[in-house]
């Protein structure tokens, strides 16, 4: 049987229809391999724009401007989060001090950003089928102007109290996949597709204001979260997706989703905007559920 969802947080629909799991899927398209040398890798720092901000020497993570950038205006910013010197890694076997690194980078140039923007979206494509052009582990942020669509929905949701983080988690993430201090990770009912994981603390209304020891619960079950649904979901190909509110936004929460990527998005989504989960989300839970608790 199939249903159809809304999630609160997001105002997304979806249609959750497990009888459709074996229908159209395909296997992850990998990395991609390009032909000329990684411009990530350490001894290439020539190959990209200068740092904006390197951390560690040698460095560890280091920033630069995205040479193709989305936006290139006075206003906006397009920036690369070069993540680790090792070109084989990735998020899911990063160890906890080095996610910590991570995502102190990411909070020091979210945060100044937001000094002239209005939304600032942080994001990761892992493999082609999520987009990303480059094998090296890397993630982006995009500073724009202007509030994005996404992001004006969720604050608009949010003004009812019923739809705000804290009351949404309350009710979806009593039986959680995991909880690191006020870090909870669970399946949204209305997923927006297999094995989508959502994770959050109401306790930080943006990722700048993450405390430190926010920033270390979070690197504590960030990486675990991701290798447990990817190796359930049985793909490598993934987004992560900061939900920033609009900058300045009273009563929005920032959140992550997690997103592996089996297939393509096909007609259906693509013409009609709402999204297709083939597996019950509950069920994701507890398959991502036990595999945590077995390691």
């Amino acid at each position: 049987m199939s249903v159809t969802r809304i999630d609160p947080l997001t105002g997304f629909r979806v249609i959750v229809a497990p009888g459709r799991r074996k229908i159209g899927a395909s296997r992850p398209a990998g990395l991609p391999q390009p032909s000329t040398r990684c411009p990530f890798c350490p001894g290439h720092e020539a190959d990209t724009e200068p740092s904006l901000l390197a951390l560690g020497e040698p460095w560890r993570v280091r920033v630069v401007p995205n040479r193709y950038p989305l936006v290139a205006t006075v206003d906006g910013a397009h920036e690369v989060v070069i993540e680790h010197r090792e070109h084989a890694r990735d998020l899911s076997n990063y160890e906890r001090g080095h996610a910590l690194d991570v995502l102190t980078v990411v909070q020091q140039r979210i945060a100044a950003l937001e000094a002239s923007a209005r939304s600032v979206v942080f994001f990761r494509n892992r493999g082609r089928r999520a987009g990303s052009s480059q094998p090296h582990p890397h993630g982006q942020i995009v500073a724009l102007p202007e509030v994005t669509p996404s992001a004006a929905t969720r604050a608009e949701r949010a003004e009812d109290p019923s739809l705000r983080l804290a009351a949404v988690m309350d009710r979806e993430a009593l039986d959680p996949v995991t909880v690191q201090r006020s870090f909870r990770a669970w399946c949204p009912p209305a997923s927006e597709r297999a094995f989508h994981v959502r994770i959050a603390s109401s306790e930080w209304p943006r990722f700048s204001a993450i405390s430190e020891s926010g920033l270390e619960a979070l690197a504590e079950i960030l990486p675990k979260v991701v290798a447990a649904a990817l190796e359930v979901s049985g793909t490598s190909d993934y987004n992560l997706l900061l939900r920033d509110p609009p900058v300045g936004e009273d009563n929005a929460s920032f959140f992550f989703d997690l997103l592996p990527r089996t297939g393509g998005d096909a007609g259906f989504e693509l013409g009609s905007g709402i999204g297709v989960c083939t597996v019950e989300p509950s069920e994701a839970a507890a398959d991502i559920r036990a595999l945590l608790r077995g390691h």
